[in-house]
């Protein structure tokens, strides 16, 4: 899986490929992923290996909230991760045709996630390999600043934490989560961010 905005080092894929071959159990891996305009700094979309909180928040390594870090090696370690970014992944046909590729309602945030979850639930693993390195455009697809963007990251991260966990535990997350997106609903207000405030309510309903 690669984006088409996106560079490479030239053995980027070898590395890949001789980390996903060496353990039957790697359903995929992602490479490193530096930002295409500076290049020393990690890329938002996957950094060096995505994770997720409890309440289906994603983060990488690489990133704190917006700001990029610097790559000084200190990710260089290839390692589980819980979801490898879909701007470059490598996985597995045949777990890819099993669980059916992305769920396409999520349409363009998360599906990754979503796909590596399962693939999880399945008993596979999904790791980073640092040695593999691309550059990254980023915000091809929707800008920062789209309301569509924000819609569907709420949205789809909700989907995430309704659909794959068990029932009990997505009602124990589920209220906390909203009073968190609540706070994040009076910010876009005070910001007078109306058409982001509005996706939110949208990506509730």
């Amino acid at each position: 899986i690669l984006n088409n905005d996106t560079v490479h080092e030239t053995d980027w894929i070898t590395h890949l490929i001789k980390l996903i071959v060496s353990n039957n159990n790697i359903a995929s891996v992602q490479p490193k992923i530096k930002n295409y305009k500076k290049r020393d700094y990690f890329d938002y979309s996957g950094g060096s290996g995505g994770f997720m909180d409890k309440y289906c928040s994603p983060f990488a390594r690489g990133r704190v909230f917006n700001t990029m870090e610097k790559d000084e090696g200190q990710y260089d370690d290839p390692c589980q991760i819980f979801w490898a970014s879909g701007t470059a992944f490598l996985t597995r046909r045949d777990i890819f045709q099993k669980l059916k590729g992305f769920d396409e309602t999520l349409f363009a945030h998360m599906e990754e996630i979503d796909y590596h979850w399962k693939c999880q639930m399945l008993g596979y693993d999904v790791w980073v390999e640092p040695q593999s390195v691309i550059f990254h455009h980023g915000a091809h697809t929707l800008p920062t600043s789209s309301s569509f963007k924000t819609y569907l990251n709420y949205r789809n991260s909700l989907i995430l934490l309704l659909t794959n966990y068990p029932i009990i535990i997505s009602a124990k997350y589920f209220f906390p989560r909203i009073f968190m997106e609540f706070l994040s609903l009076i910010k876009e207000i005070l910001f007078l961010r109306w058409n982001h405030a509005l996706a939110i309510l949208k990506a509730w309903l």
